[in-house]
C-alpha cells in the first residue's frame, strides 16, 4: 500500500531531478542560473491563472494540471521579453533586469492568488510544491519534457556546448540566437513541470545544485553532462526518502540536500588549496618571484577554470 502511494512521487522527483540536472548544466555553462531563478518566480502568476481558468471551465485534476503547465509556461514568456528589454536600457545590467523580473513575477503571482481566493489549490503548493499529491498526468508531463531534452542534447548538444564555451566563434555565432532560444526553452519547460513536486521557488535547487557541485570535480564536458542529471535524480529520490518517514516537506528537504551537496563538493578543493598554501614559498625580497599558479588542465565553463592547479613555487 505504502509502495503504491510513493510510486508516482518517486517517479516524479527522479524525473525532474534528472531533467533539472541536465538543463542546469547548460544554464550553468551559459551563465543563466540567475535567469533561471527569476523564471521560477515568473511561473507563479501563469500557474495561478491556469488554475483559475481550469476551475472556471470545470476541469478535473488532470485537466487542471495540464492548464496549469500551459499557463505557467506561457506566463513566463512576457516576463522573459521584459527582462531582455530591460537589459538593453543603458545603466541596467542583465542581473538587474533579472532581479526586477523576479520580484515582479512573484508579486504578480501573490496578487493574483489573493485576488482569486479561494483557489482550488493552496498557494503553498505553488510555492513549495506537494510531491505526495502528484498524479500520473504530472509524471507523464515531466517524462515527456525529459525525453525532449534528451533528444535535443543528443542531436545538438555539441553545438550548445560550443555556444556556451565560445559564443564569439564564427560557427557558434551564426546560430547564437537559435541556441539561446533552445537553452531558454529547456529552462522554462523544466521549471514548469517541476511545480507539482517542488513548487516555483525550490525548483531552482535542482537546476543549479548538480552543476555547481560537479563543476570543480569533473574533467570534461561529457562527464559534466552525464553526471548532472544523475546527481539531480539522486538528490531528488534521497530527499523524498528522508522527507516521507520524517514527515517533512519533500521540496524543502530536497532543496536543503542540494545545498549540502554543493557545500560538500567544495571541501576537497578547500583542503587541497590549504595544502598548496602551506607548501608555497613566500616571495623573495632578492628576486621578487613568488609562488606562481598555472593551469595544468582546463576546459572553459561559465567563467571557471576546470582542472587541477599546480604550484610552481612548491617544487623549488
Amino acid at each position: 500500500m505504502i509502495a503504491s502511494l510513493l510510486l508516482y512521487p518517486a517517479l516524479h522527483v527522479t524525473i525532474i531531478g534528472a531533467l533539472g540536472g541536465l538543463v542546469g548544466a547548460f544554464a550553468y555553462l551559459d551563465r543563466r542560473i540567475f535567469f533561471a531563478e527569476s523564471v521560477t518566480h515568473g511561473t507563479f502568476p501563469g500557474a495561478v491563472l491556469g488554475v483559475v481558468i481550469a476551475a472556471t471551465l470545470g476541469f478535473g485534476h488532470s485537466g487542471m494540471s495540464a492548464v496549469l503547465y500551459v499557463g505557467a509556461f506561457l506566463g513566463t514568456i512576457p516576463l522573459v521579453a521584459l527582462m531582455r528589454w530591460l537589459a538593453t536600457i543603458p545603466g541596467i545590467s542583465s542581473q538587474s533586469a533579472a532581479g526586477i523580473v523576479l520580484t515582479a513575477g512573484f508579486a504578480s503571482g501573490y496578487f493574483l492568488a489573493t485576488w482569486f481566493k479561494p483557489l482550488p489549490l493552496a498557494v503553498n503548493s505553488f510555492l513549495t510544491g506537494s510531491v505526495m499529491t502528484v498524479s500520473p498526468a504530472d509524471v507523464a508531463w515531466a517524462g515527456g519534457v525529459l525525453v525532449v531534452a534528451l533528444l535535443v542534447v543528443t542531436l545538438g548538444g555539441r553545438h550548445l556546448i560550443a555556444h556556451c564555451f565560445d559564443p564569439a566563434n564564427p560557427v557558434a555565432a551564426s546560430r547564437a540566437g537559435r541556441h539561446e532560444l533552445v537553452i531558454l526553452g529547456l529552462i522554462l519547460a523544466s521549471v514548469t513541470v517541476a511545480i507539482p513536486a517542488v513548487g516555483t521557488i525550490l525548483s531552482i535547487a535542482l537546476i543549479a545544485a548538480p552543476a555547481a557541485a560537479l563543476a570543480p570535480l569533473v574533467r570534461s564536458s561529457r562527464a559534466f553532462l552525464v553526471g548532472c542529471p544523475l546527481l539531480g535524480a539522486f538528490l531528488g529520490i534521497v530527499g523524498l526518502t528522508i522527507a516521507v518517514p520524517a514527515r517533512l516537506s519533500a521540496g524543502g528537504t530536497i532543496a536543503l540536500l542540494c545545498a549540502a551537496c554543493v557545500l560538500a563538493s567544495r571541501v576537497p578543493q578547500r583542503v587541497a588549496g590549504a595544502r598548496r598554501t602551506r607548501r608555497c614559498r613566500m616571495p623573495s625580497a632578492r628576486c621578487g618571484l613568488g609562488c606562481m599558479t598555472t593551469m595544468v588542465a582546463q576546459w572553459p565553463g561559465a567563467g571557471e577554470h576546470w582542472g587541477r592547479k599546480r604550484c610552481i613555487g612548491a617544487g623549488k
